[in-house]
């Protein structure tokens, strides 16, 4: 019965809003005979939820279908975002009716609250918005169609903190065993504080290796950090890393001191989310690892960041506010006027007897508008899946029939470029030792033929500059 059970959203093909729209769409139900049903129920809802189980001081993922509450090795925390139930036929405790066979068509529309969270999915919990459909059956379990949609919170990078357009540093040192022994230095750079997918994240780590211990490698990690909160039985917490990227430079000689660049795209995934939802906190880290080669612990550089959903906009290097350029046509007569112009050091305007009566636009105006921001004009960003956040949806209820529905998020990725320059530290380029020794024979060959010439010049005949 699932099977015949279609649920689609309306001018939106991978079902992908913002909160404050409405989800609208369509419940199309197909029967190929007549069934005896109570009702036809439709469910919009939007939760956060995290639940793990400990065993033996571990921490392990589980369901609804092995979870036991009241246990004090469970755990569970959810919060609520949507609760919209509407029947679309009969009802919870109606009595049993019988639909003929044949097509059904249901609209639906439900709006989205601005305080949800955007979703998310990870191993021990998940923030997920769902469109499900109940069919009620009387002395057997119900059955069920779920359809998964993204919800997005924007985070708009430009009204957050200023500082996400200040560069970030931070530095680590480690000694080899004892104090006194030389350190190893480390120093990390990024050019900004906050991103969005698709954007290209631009690192610039320097390494001052003076211990005697050489250093094999820097890894250079971008990582999802998403920490769950139960409340039952007890206040727990729990998170997770999850590796988007991952770049690796080196090696740095024992008493030695290297840079490298490194750049890495960032892939669709959840805007940073910390301070919405109570069960599920997401947020992002850059973390740098120097990995010695013996008993000496790596030196880390954490930088933490902020990943959105619309782009810093770049503005021009003059911190004063920039004014729209003066019209070539533009008259300009009054003592404003010529104050305006000789402030946007246009010379291009003449006095004449026949302008003395023009009038400029008032104040307000859009010929004069002063703006704070330029922006650029940018293509429409595509919706890509974050495929490390494929899940099952479908129902784990004992007294529901719901067959597998796997659901991946969609996440908005734009074309940002913020560095026109590729890295400075190419790949190194393979020696050809056959070119080499093709060079040296030719220079063995040189002096050779250098010799020879020579001695053929001393054989032959000298003419005697005396007369006879």
């Amino acid at each position: 019965m699932s099977n015949n059970c279609i649920i689609t959203f309306d001018q939106n093909e991978h079902g992908t809003y913002f909160t404050g729209q409405v989800v609208t769409g369509k419940v199309i139900v197909n029967f190929n005979k007549s069934k005896k049903l109570r009702g036809i129920k439709l469910q919009i809802c939007g939760y956060a939820c995290a639940q793990w189980r400990r065993k033996h001081g571990r921490t392990l993922a589980t369901n609804q279908a092995n979870f036991k509450p009241g246990r004090k090795r469970f755990f569970t925390g959810r919060e609520d975002y949507i609760a919209s139930t509407t029947y679309l036929m009969g009802s919870e405790q109606g009595q049993t009716m019988t639909i003929e066979a044949g097509t059904y068509t249901y609209t639906f529309a439900c709006p989205i609250p601005n305080h949800c969270p955007s979703s998310f999915e990870g191993i021990y919990g998940h923030i997920r918005y769902l469109a499900k459909v109940i069919f009620i059956r009387a002395g057997a379990s119900n059955r069920t169609t779920n359809v998964g949609f993204t919800v997005l919170k924007l985070l708009d990078l430009n009204q957050e903190n200023k500082i996400l357009r200040e560069p970030a540093s931070s530095e680590a040192m480690e000694y080899f065993c004892f104090m006194y022994a030389k350190p190893v230095h480390i120093k990390v750079t990024l050019q900004q504080q906050g991103y969005v997918p698709g954007q290209f994240m631009l690192i610039h780590a320097d390494v001052r290796n003076d211990s005697s211990v050489d250093c094999s490698k820097l890894m250079i990690m971008l990582y999802l950090r998403a920490t769950y909160t139960a409340d039952i039985p007890a206040m727990q917490t729990v998170s997770e890393k999850i590796m988007l990227a991952k770049r690796e430079s080196g090696p740095v000689a024992h008493h030695c001191q290297k840079s490298y660049t490194e750049s890495f795209r960032i892939p669709a995934t959840a805007p940073t989310c910390e301070h919405l939802s109570k069960v599920v906190r997401v947020s992002y880290e850059v973390r740098i690892i120097a990995v010695m080669n013996w008993l000496m612990a790596n030196p880390k550089v954490v930088i933490p960041i902020t990943i959105g959903n619309v782009p810093l906009v770049t503005v021009g290097p003059a911190a004063s506010p920039v004014c729209a350029p003066l019209p070539n046509e533009l008259p300009s007569t009054s003592a404003r006027a010529m104050e305006l112009a000789a402030g946007i050091q246009n010379g291009g305007y003449e006095q004449t007897e026949e302008l003395e009566d023009y009038e400029l636009p008032e104040d307000g105006d859009d010929e004069f508008e002063i703006e704070d921001n330029v922006v650029p004009d940018r293509p429409p960003p595509t919706y890509e899946q974050a495929m490390f956040m494929t899940a099952d949806i479908a129902d784990t209820d004992a007294n529901t029939v719901s067959e597998a529905a796997r659901f991946t998020p969609r996440y908005p990725v734009f074309d940002v470029d913020t560095f026109q320059s590729p890295p400075p530290n190419p790949p190194p380029k393979k020696r050809h030792r056959r070119r080499r020794r093709a060079e040296q024979n030719d220079q063995k060959k040189q002096p050779m033929k250098d010799q020879s010439q020579s001695r053929q010049q001393e054989r032959e005949p000298v003419e005697s500059p005396v007369e006879i």
